[in-house]
């Protein structure tokens, strides 16, 4: 009896495991997912995942590279196991519809009967946000487990492709910082580094640009790999507003978006919304905040080629700490909701009380199952619009202008040309080159140009990234002010990275091109004969090619005055062809397009040594995010640095060094470590290890390491510590703007470059400049002999200084400069104006920023 009744026992249990196998994420941890002061740190995110990989036949995992330090970005395909058997011919069928032109409109209806709605979404690419990760893991559970029928029969026709964490690093950073201060007084305090290596906060706004790992994998999922169609990025906001947003986006609109692409946007979030008001979720807003105009980050990105992207917001916790919220704490000035009361985008006000990391995972799981529901129930409609919205895009590039952009040979600093269109590849462009010389009316187009025509299925990125952007001044009233952006207004990739490009108003199809892929710089070439290597100074990879140089101990010299009869600029690098062979000095150069020049230089005069140099950067306890992108730029040229910390400032530290670097922050921030508005308050709640900047002690043992012969770099706003501290002889006239007089909140300016000064070397004279709430200075007299001042850049008079985006006010800025050095008794400081190296975007000024570096050490 015994032995029947546990034959019977095991057939039991293996029934069970077979319809429900897979333990729940608070079974496999042993803890309630979700709950107050808990977390799952990153790998054991993995762990979970593998095991529901290993047990289930409706979720297959994929590893899709490594992240900046080097953890796997995972990619969960949750789908019904007949989906998942055949998911190589889904992909397919997704990468057909992503190129219409190419399709047999025969095969539309096979191919839209078959395919599947694809959905990725991404959780909690900024680390603090984190209630996402943990909801993946319910969420995932929930799909796979099969105890939830209405949910899992819309696998049938969809294909989640669920991303638990975009920045596994700062995962494991915030997990590990929250877990050191748990049930001290300092719980759920800010962490003093940035979340991500490079760019904390900003790893949202890299996505037409592809600087950063983790960004070039989610591109490559949307875009090479396997092509969703809808993408939901979940994220977090603040405390005492609104608990959720959902889509629509509010004002102003980027008019080279679908107005398909946006109606299909607003359905989902309103369906989000609906669900959510079902289950009585109070406190979700619509229309507010968010606009549907700045096209860098994840979703915003992909609107533009034809994917669907939604945007949640959550109200935060104190990372997993509860929050209560007095019903008077409850605010709002942000557009779309000038008041915290109900109006129609917000009609259920959430009235205060406890908040906690479960409630924001209760409301994100709302909005991911709705996402799957609308997406099963409307699964033709979706795929259908997806190929409409592809093909429109083509037969606007066949009937709009313009018609295509050339991108000519014949560049400035031709490898950062090439850069450039590298990116714009990897963003999903079709690149081509011409055949043959074309003329078209009085223009030649050379052989090997560079063409990009716009009957293609990406049309609106290519013309938003490429044209000149006019921020629309929409107003809430007719004598109101107008919507401010939510983040910046111009954002021209050829302006930005100093790239020459030729807009075509006639038809592309009188040229003769052939496709290039996987464009790669040209090989190295050998030119003349001489004494010397040359390496121009216009070219921001000579920088690197000269950091990798004196890194092998060769000596490396620049020009300082222009030598016509050896052709040579002021500013190029020059190597004793002696001191290296072309063997070694082509593998140098290998990978940055930069071909062997040599030289015949008899006037020797004109060179001055360059140091290796001895760089060190302030890194306050602020997650600087314009620190961060520093670092990025200096170590994608092969600049060496170390870092300093506000306890570092004294002379013993500090004297093997050549120059220090302050990145974009304010005098009180280097100072003091004083956050300004609401960063102020919450700051109190920092270890008093992490407080406070450098101090006055610090200040004066950098005016002695100055005046001792080193130097300092002031890039925008941390120019401040020259005039209070330094007391040079500039002010900075925007110090008190009256605040209708003037409007810049993230533009492309042109400037204009003294290119014979050192700071100035290798820059046209025509240049540009990324103004973002800057400073813009006016120099005066110095009094003192020991001290002295340059203007190297800055704004003419009488002109319209804007070339793409908003500017209010601009005759405030003529004459303006904005890049000065100062000679103070034996050192200098540079004073970088503007957002030279700005989210490592600004190719174009870069060698300002490394030509700063390489005087401090001639």
């Amino acid at each position: 009896m015994i032995k029947k009744f546990s034959f019977i026992l095991v057939i039991f249990l293996s029934i069970a495991a077979l319809l429900f196998p897979q333990r729940s994420p608070d079974e496999f941890f042993g803890k309630q997912v979700g709950s107050d002061r808990t977390l799952i740190k990153y790998p054991d995110i993995i762990r979970y995942f593998q095991y529901l990989d290993s047990e289930s036949k409706r979720l297959t995992l994929s590893d899709e590279g490594k992240s900046t330090l080097g953890n796997s970005m995972i990619l969960a395909f949750i789908s019904s196991e007949e989906n998942l058997a055949h998911l190589p011919e889904l992909i397919e069928i997704n990468k057909i519809l992503t190129n219409p032109d190419t399709l047999d409109k025969t095969k539309i209806p096979g191919l839209i009967e078959k395919g599947k709605v694809f959905v990725l979404i991404t959780c909690s690419i900024h680390a603090t946000e984190i209630a996402a990760s943990q909801m993946s893991l319910i969420f995932a559970h929930q799909l796979v487990s099969g105890n939830n029928p209405g949910l899992t029969r819309f696998l049938d026709d969809v294909v989640i492709l669920l991303m638990p964490s975009i920045n596994p690093d700062g995962n494991i950073m915030v997990t590990d910082w929250y877990n050191k201060y748990l049930d001290t007084e300092y719980e759920g305090c800010n962490m003093p580094y940035l979340y991500h290596h490079y760019a904390g906060h900003d790893n949202n706004r890299d996505f037409f640009m592809l600087n950063l790992k983790e960004t070039k994998a989610v591109n490559s999922i949307l875009h090479h790999k396997y092509f969703p169609h809808i993408f939901l990025d979940m994220h977090q906001m603040g405390i005492t507003g609104p608990r959720m947003f959902v889509p629509p986006f509010k004002d102003p609109l980027n008019m080279n978006l679908n107005p398909l692409m946006l109606r299909e946007t607003d359905i989902i979030g309103t369906f989000m919304a609906l669900k959510l008001q079902e289950t009585n979720k109070k406190g979700v807003a619509t229309s507010y905040a968010f606009d549907a105009y700045w096209p860098g980050g994840s979703k915003n990105t992909a609107w533009y080629k034809n994917v669907v992207g939604v945007l949640t917001e959550m109200a935060s916790v104190r990372v997993a700490t509860p929050v209560y919220v007095e019903s008077n704490e409850l605010s709002e000035n942000s557009k779309g909701l000038p008041e915290y009361k109900a109006q129609v985008n917000f009609p259920d006000p959430w009235q205060g009380g406890w908040w906690r990391l479960n409630d924001i995972i209760d409301y994100e799981l709302i909005a991911a199952k709705s996402l799957v529901e609308i997406t099963s129930r409307h699964r033709e409609a979706f795929l259908s619009n997806y190929l409409q919205l592809g093909t429109t895009a083509i037969e606007k590039g066949n009937t709009d202008k313009p018609y295509g952009y050339i991108i000519p040979l014949d560049q400035w600093d031709l490898p950062t040309a090439y850069a450039f269109l590298q990116r714009m590849e990897e963003g999903g462009t079709r690149i081509f080159t011409l055949d043959a010389d074309t003329q078209v009316g009085s223009t030649i187009y050379k052989k090997g140009d560079f063409i990009i025509p716009l009957n293609q299925p990406y049309r609106s990125f290519i013309k938003t990234m490429m044209e000149r952007q006019h921020y629309p001044e929409i107003k809430f009233m007719t004598d109101g002010p107008i919507i401010e952006p939510y983040d910046s207004t111009g954002w021209t990739l050829p302006l930005m990275m100093g790239v020459k490009t030729i807009e075509l108003n006639t038809p592309t199809d009188q040229f003769k091109m052939t496709r290039v892929q996987n464009l790669a710089f040209p090989t190295t070439m050998g030119f003349g004969e001489g004494n010397y290597y040359c390496l121009f100074s216009r070219f921001n990879n000579s920088s690197l090619v000269a950091n990798r140089l004196l890194k092998k101990g060769v000596k490396v010299f620049r020009a300082t005055e222009t030598d016509p009869s050896a052709e040579i600029e002021a500013g190029d690098f020059l190597v004793k062809t002696a001191d290296i062979d072309t063997g070694p000095m082509a593998q140098l150069l290998s990978g940055t397009g930069i071909d062997i020049i040599k030289r015949k230089l008899d006037n020797t005069k004109i060179l001055k040594e360059i140091r290796k140099p001895r760089l060190a950067i302030y890194q306050p306890y602020s997650s600087n995010m314009d620190e961060g992108w520093t670092r990025w730029v200096l170590d994608t040229f092969d600049f060496e640095y170390t870092i300093l910390h506000k306890g570092d400032f004294n002379l013993k530290k500090l004297k093997g060094l050549d120059v220090i670097l302050f990145a974009d922050m304010g005098r009180d921030s280097i100072v003091e470590n004083t956050p300004t508005g609401n960063w102020a308050y919450y700051a109190q709640g920092m270890p008093p290890e992490f407080k406070g900047g450098i101090g006055k002690e610090g200040v004066e043992v950098l005016k002695t390491f100055v005046k001792e012969g080193g130097s300092i770099i002031l890039l925008d706003s941390a120019a401040e510590l020259g005039i209070t501290d330094f007391m040079l002889p500039f002010t900075n006239i925007f110090r008190t703007p009256a605040p209708n007089d003037f409007d810049c909140p993230g533009s492309i300016l042109k400037l204009t470059v003294d290119t014979a000064d050192p700071i100035g070397w290798g820059m046209e004279k025509d240049n540009i400049i990324y103004f973002s709430e800057s400073p813009a200075f006016k120099t005066r007299i110095p009094i003192l002999k020991t001290i002295n001042r340059k203007v190297v850049a800055g704004f003419n008079e009488d002109e319209d200084h804007l070339l793409s985006g908003y500017l209010k006010g601009g005759k405030l800025l003529d004459k303006a400069a904005m890049i000065i050095r100062f000679d103070y008794y034996k050192g200098k400081v540079m004073v970088l104006g503007g957002r030279v190296q700005f989210r490592a975007q600004t190719f174009g000024t870069f060698k300002f920023l490394f030509n700063s570096i390489f005087f401090s050490c001639m």
